[in-house]
């Protein structure tokens, strides 16, 4: 029998356990090493569904390293996927049709399918989902919103009806749109949260890539997103380093500790 832990009662907030469809957190692995990865497995491992193996670390990690990875989060409840930016470089090279079906020979059963990238198309986008789905059996994490700079030319609402009508099973919305204090794209995301239903909805947290924003910034937004939506609500692109603290004010164990009570 499990020896009860010795702060039982002292909880916090209840949370839903794995496997979850509400209050997912997603991790960005920047190319943990197995020892590191192990580590965030043992001390968090409850408090994470999904690893992103950002951008094209897929290939700079060896073959047998990244099987290894993929397999050790699988064996954990913890669902590891590509990067999108990936794709769209297999896109600009002519190779989109040859990544998918690697996508699954690798080991995972998610990918995520963006458009960040001005060369690539919308219209890409959906097919690219399409095929995920009904030809490599993948499940899809359909990005939406533009990187910093690039120009947006369809309602945010639209564009995630969009994504999941061609089959995604989780919408991510882009972290530039969430740090603007623009009214109008605040109204966009609403609108976006409307058509999806918030389970569906995965907000990924901006980061150092993205211009002029810091650590505080990051903290910031996440609290505002358990503020406004809750603790069960879906966040993504939360460094390793920073997903206990994360877990901790999504129970009000941390800097919000006894707001509750208010």
């Amino acid at each position: 029998m499990e020896q009860a832990h010795l702060f039982t009662g002292l909880d916090g907030n209840p949370r839903s356990e794995k496997p979850r469809d509400s209050g997912l957190t997603m991790v960005v692995d920047w190319g943990l090493g197995p020892n590191a990865e192990e580590d965030l497995i043992l001390t968090a491992g409850s408090y994470f569904d999904f690893a992103k193996v950002a951008v094209g670390i897929s290939r700079l990690l060896s073959s047998e390293v990244l099987e290894k990875k993929i397999n050790r989060y699988r064996s954990h409840n913890v669902e590891p996927f590509p990067g999108g930016q990936y794709l769209e470089y297999a896109e600009v090279y002519g190779k989109a049709d040859v990544y998918l079906p690697v996508v699954r020979q690798a080991g995972y059963k998610w990918v995520e399918v963006s458009d960040n990238l001005a060369v690539v198309t919308h219209a890409w986008k959906l097919r690219m989902i399409r095929q995920a789905v009904e030809q490599h059996d993948l499940i899809v994490l359909g990005e939406v919103g533009q990187k910093e700079g690039l120009e947006v030319t369809m309602p945010m609402a639209d564009d995630v009806k969009a994504c999941l009508d061609a089959g995604s099973s989780i919408v991510l919305l882009e972290a530039a749109e969430l740090i603007s204090d623009d009214v109008e794209i605040a109204r966009q995301v609403e609108a976006a949260v409307k058509v999806a239903g918030l389970n569906r909805v995965m907000f990924e947290l901006p980061g150092p890539w993205i211009a002029n924003v810091n650590l505080h910034d990051i903290h910031r937004m996440r609290r505002e997103m358990v503020d406004r939506y809750g603790p069960e609500v879906n966040l993504g692109n939360v460094m390793p380093d920073d997903l206990m603290t994360l877990e901790a004010y999504r129970r009000e164990l941390g800097v919000n500790a006894g707001k509750g009570k208010d």
